[in-house]
């Protein structure tokens, strides 16, 4: 063989090394990029969800045309009974879609309105600094009382916000809650196109 023949080969082999080594690197990166996907979609399936907030129920908290992030593994693992003012994620019984509300009464509270535009639980007025300065809270009813199982739900924005006020299944079971809300940041360019 030829001094010229032998050059030849070991190009030829240097080349079939390295498309076996760009095939291995490729074959890296779409195994990282699968990973990646994989832990992305459990992510956001079983630890976080995001919702749309299309209504302006939850205002000033959460604005409409928002994303909310929401932290749904203590809901999946744990006990799922929220605290009071915790804003949380759950299926409405009445239309089956996905509400954010925030959560006034649980098991065994009385919920009052006055008729003055302010709520007690317990007895107690509730302080909401949640609320714009000039709101006011009513209700159909001056009581409620709430049963085992379940929660009462209000929007902070109170003259706008269908909730258990007004909801024909007032009291929201808590193993209907989906996840709590972390927080949320204005997106309006995934409303476009919607009737939103």
């Amino acid at each position: 063989m030829s001094r010229n023949t032998k050059e030849e080969n070991t190009e030829q082999l240097s080349e079939e090394e390295l498309l076996a080594q760009k095939k291995q690197e490729r074959r890296k990166d779409n195994i990282s990029m699968l990973i990646t996907v994989l832990v992305t979609l459990v992510l956001f399936e079983c630890i976080f969800v995001l919702h749309k907030i299309p209504s302006s129920s939850m205002e000033p908290t959460i604005r409409t045309r928002s994303i909310a992030v929401c932290w749904r593994l203590p809901y999946l693992l744990g006990d799922p009974t929220p605290e009071h003012g915790d804003v949380v994620s759950f299926r409405d019984p009445d239309s089956s879609k996905i509400l954010i509300k925030r959560v006034i009464g649980l098991p065994g509270d009385v919920i009052e309105f006055d008729g003055q535009g302010n709520v007690f639980r317990n007895g107690e007025q509730l302080e909401e600094p949640y609320l714009l300065e000039q709101q006011v809270t009513f209700a159909p009813k001056a009581q409620y009382t709430v049963p085992e199982g379940c929660f009462f739900a209000m929007g902070d924005n109170r003259e706008s916000s269908a909730d258990s006020r007004f909801k024909n299944t007032t009291y929201m079971q808590i193993t209907g809650i989906y996840a709590k809300e972390l927080f949320s940041f204005y997106a309006p360019i995934f409303f476009l196109g919607s009737k939103y």
